[in-house]
């Protein structure tokens, strides 16, 4: 059986239409999550934001290791570290999972007065994440960013 080339150009284009509708519908039912809900405004601030952590780098550090102190003996942790002097009335320690941004934690800390602050991160499930630490002096916002494999 012999088929002629209309056919055959209305049997592709048929074939072609059936392949774009699946996909669409394949598409539309994926799940998309975004790492922060107000992304545009971040974005529109973003030179501010490393103005800021620019001179934030040398005032505190976050560290993420092992812990050997009392009760926390040997479980992994984040040490926040302040080497400037004065006192930082809150922080806000934020825990981001780029993979499944449902398990994303906010904590916030106690005044950072002393040298250490130790934040156990025993309850966090296995695999990569962003520690984010924030806190404002005056009108001046700070963020420090540090990730990490739990």
């Amino acid at each position: 059986m012999k088929i002629n080339w209309g056919t055959k150009l209305v049997f592709f284009a048929a074939c072609f239409m059936v392949f774009v509708v699946s996909m669409v519908i394949v598409i539309s039912r994926q799940e998309v999550t975004l790492v922060d809900d107000n992304y545009y405004e971040k974005g529109l601030n973003y030179q501010k934001e490393i103005d800021n952590n620019a001179s934030a780098d040398s005032t505190i550090t976050l560290q993420y290791g092992k812990v050997q102190l009392g009760a926390q003996m040997g479980s992994n942790a984040i040490i926040i570290e302040k080497t400037s002097p004065g006192d930082i009335p809150e922080a806000i320690l934020q825990y981001y999972r780029p993979s499944n941004p449902a398990l994303d934690q906010k904590f916030k800390t106690e005044i950072l007065s002393g040298k250490q602050l130790i934040h156990s991160v025993a309850a966090l499930s296995a695999g990569k994440w962003k520690a984010v630490l924030t806190w404002k002096v005056g009108e001046k916002e700070y963020k420090i960013e540090k990730e990490f494999d739990r």
